[in-house]
């Protein structure tokens, strides 16, 4: 019966030491699991900031084409007008 008692208590102690060591381990995770959260947070906060960017971007892209359209059509009857200019100089 000594013996095992002496053997169920070095079970006992070696259950106890790997109950803490794995305890640890679990610590270990769930900070690990905090950091990660945490950067999960931070990279979805730039990607939002991202695709914001990118909406406006797309939408000063868009005001700067029709500006360049308006612009390339007051250019061609700037033109045009000057062609008629010169031409009715020409004829006198």
């Amino acid at each position: 019966i000594d013996e095992q008692i002496r053997l169920m208590d070095q079970n006992l102690k070696c259950l106890n030491a790997a109950e803490e060591k794995y305890s640890q381990k679990e610590d270990k995770y769930e900070e690990e699991i905090k950091i990660l959260i945490d950067k999960l947070k931070e990279a979805e906060t730039r990607a939002e900031f991202a695709e914001r960017s990118v909406a406006k971007l797309e939408k000063t892209i868009d005001d700067l084409e029709d500006k360049l359209k308006c612009t390339k059509e007051e250019h061609l009857c700037t033109q045009r007008m000057l062609d008629q200019t010169l031409l009715d100089l020409n004829e006198m």
